[in-house]
């Protein structure tokens, strides 16, 4: 079976290494290579020849087929992804790096890829978009292979409240990215032969920029000699957690997170309104209504509308009704005929305040990951505690097209 570029690639890596061993032996014993080892080297070389052209001739092929695909809706099938980079190792790259050498076979190989994507060299350990995105499977979803980092993937999904809400994810993107917001057309009735009234305006846009998300690991020598796969998933499982809640704290919090993209209730345009009145029971479910109502007799109800509330406000709407001891206002995942999402990420207000909370069209908020993620080995800063450190970049970017697709409000009882 014909390889794919990814497998030839992987396959080249290998032998470089090969060449590397070769040449650094000598260098260390400080002398030239032997008649057997230059014949060695010569075949090595020989086969990277073999192995260049190849891999551009698979790469031409697929190039090809993508683009037939395009232009034809033919079914192309892609390489099998998860197969090639299953035996990837968070520890195995570590420890080479931690050691002094360099990065080799399929971890060298992901971490050119991350290069060539980057259009940069990038330190430590790079991973490219392709191994961090999620994929659709009669299941769900899943990452990527392998599994260290489909760990990372499916922890960044399932606590990041901003995966549930239907916000639109535009994946991993190469830089800024210019949105046209729609908008700006007029539409009106006229007369037969008169003018038409001109009461269109400019069409407005929105700029997702990059910003840096990072993470920080300490992990002890000890774990890293066991080199065990249920390590390396707890490492980047645990990672991937956090980075959630980060990504949650500035996307629903009540004000903006310094040095993060700004919050939804924080966009300009965004409706707003406290209550006043402090009754209650069933006085918080009024303030929900009206969260809604306010929408609707903004532009209307339509798109992916939904309720994200501070959690100090769950057991109150379990427990009201929308009428007294008839039907519950909260079931199911659903507040008022609508998804109800609950995050600490919405401010906690001081007494009588219950908490922050926001309703609106999560469609008309766009998100963007930029370029592929990078982890950098610091053996050096945690070595007094027998620790490595890893420190992971990501760099997000997201915002709201219309900040009165939303209103921010605060509810008292």
């Amino acid at each position: 079976m014909e390889k794919n570029s990814i497998e030839l690639k992987a396959e080249r890596s290998a032998v470089i290494t090969k060449l590397e061993t070769l040449r650094d032996l000598a260098v260390t014993e400080k002398r030239s290579l032997t008649t057997e080892e230059n014949t060695d080297m010569d075949s090595h070389l020989l086969e990277c020849d073999e192995l260049d052209v190849k891999i551009l001739r698979a790469e031409k092929l697929e190039a090809q087929l993508r683009a037939a695909a395009a232009t034809a809706g033919a079914v192309v099938v892609k390489p099998d992804v998860d197969k090639e980079t299953r035996n990837w190792s968070l520890f195995k790259a570590v420890n080479e790096i931690k050691n002094g050498s360099v990065l080799s076979g399929l971890e060298a190989e992901m971490h050119q890829e991350a290069e060539t994507e980057a259009r940069s060299s990038l330190a430590g350990i790079g991973l490219p978009s392709f191994m961090t995105e999620k994929r659709a499977i009669s299941q769900g979803t899943s990452a990527i292979a392998p599994v260290a980092v489909a760990s990372f993937v499916d922890a960044l999904q399932a606590e990041g409240l901003f995966d549930k809400v239907g916000i639109n994810d535009l994946g991993t993107v190469a830089a800024d990215q210019v949105l046209p917001i729609a908008g700006g057309s007029t539409v009106a009735w006229a007369s037969e032969v008169a003018a038409a009234a001109n009461g269109g305006a400019d069409f407005g846009k929105l700029t997702l920029t990059p910003k840096r998300l990072t993470g920080y690991a300490n992990i002890s020598n000890v774990l890293l000699a066991q080199n065990g796969q249920g390590v390396e998933n707890s490492v980047m499982r645990d990672m991937g957690r956090n980075m959630a809640t980060k990504i949650d704290a500035a996307m629903f919090g009540s004000a903006n997170v310094t040095n993060a993209p700004g919050c939804i209730a924080a966009t300009s345009g965004t409706l707003t309104f406290t209550e006043t009145t402090t009754a209650a029971g069933a006085n918080i479910v009024s303030d929900m209504l009206k969260a809604i109502q306010t929408i609707a007799n903004n532009h209307g109800l339509s798109g992916n509308l939904a309720f994200v509330n501070n959690w100090n406000m769950y057991s109150l709407l379990m427990s009201a009704a929308k009428v007294a001891s008839v039907a519950p206002a909260y079931v199911d995942g659903k507040l008022l005929g609508f998804d109800g999402h609950f995050s600490a990420a919405p401010a906690v207000g001081t007494s009588p305040a219950t908490g922050d909370g926001i309703f609106g069209d999560f469609s008309r908020v766009t998100m963007a990951k930029f370029g592929p993620s990078n982890i950098l080995v610091d053996q050096y800063t945690r070595a007094v505690n027998n620790e490595v450190q890893l420190v992971m970049n990501n760099f997000y970017g997201f915002g709201v097209a219309s900040g009165a697709s939303f209103v921010k409000y605060t509810s008292l009882v």
